[in-house]
């Protein structure tokens, strides 16, 4: 009988481990928002592709992130009018925005808000660069967000390059124009190929060896 009762109990076991256990398999996340945020929120991620969308303009029109590829560094925040920390934040990001918005573009996606909500907001806060509606919540769930008041740095080229969750700084947006800089320097230099080897008497002359400039 005792036997009966363990081999009973062992099953019992066995069979709650196997239900445990695929009940934790299928609380695993497997969308892509979710992978998508763990890369963006490792603070500096060059050469990752950020996330594309295109979104209605609270003026009228579509506005899509990949528009400005090749063009100028992006700045991407993330906001909603009820959120403390946006109140204090957007108009701070504005000035920089006007004193840099010939290097660099500025985003302000709303998260689910109606569009007067919006609009009102816009015009007591005097905000002039864009804003894009994210009613369906397609741009928030392909970067993952999960707080208000967060922002994406994004070079010419469309990779991450950073986040900040919390304000900005202008030491952030000119650290984005600056690495922007740095890479059109390097892509501007004239291609080099190696020089031709001197010879003994070449070298005797003063003739140089290493790399020349390409004269073509």
């Amino acid at each position: 009988m005792n036997t009966k009762f363990l081999i009973g109990g062992v099953v019992i076991v066995a069979v709650g481990l196997l239900i445990y256990g695929g009940l934790s398999r299928s609380n695993v996340p497997t969308n892509n928002a979710a992978s998508i945020h763990n890369n963006v929120s490792s603070g500096s991620d060059r050469n990752n592709l950020a996330p594309d969308f295109t979104l209605q303009k609270l003026t009228g029109g579509t506005i899509s992130l990949s528009e400005f590829r090749g063009k100028k560094p992006v700045v991407v925040d993330f906001w909603a009018s009820w959120c403390p920390n946006c109140r204090r934040d957007m108009p701070k990001l504005n000035i920089f925005y006007e004193k840099y918005k010939n290097k660099v573009e500025v985003i302000g996606v709303n998260l689910q808000e109606g569009k007067s909500t919006v609009k009102d907001f816009i015009a007591s806060r005097g905000i002039s660069f864009q804003i894009a509606l994210d009613p369906s919540g397609q741009a928030s769930n392909a970067f993952g967000i999960q707080y208000t008041n967060t922002h994406f740095l994004i070079d010419k080229a469309g990779n991450l390059v950073r986040t900040i969750p919390g304000d900005i700084s202008e030491a952030d947006i000119e650290s984005l124009i600056k690495a922007d800089d740095v890479s059109n320097t390097q892509s501007s230099l004239p291609d080099e190929k190696p020089c031709k080897i001197a010879s003994a008497k070449g070298v005797q002359d003063g003739e140089q060896t290493g790399v020349c400039k390409n004269s073509s």
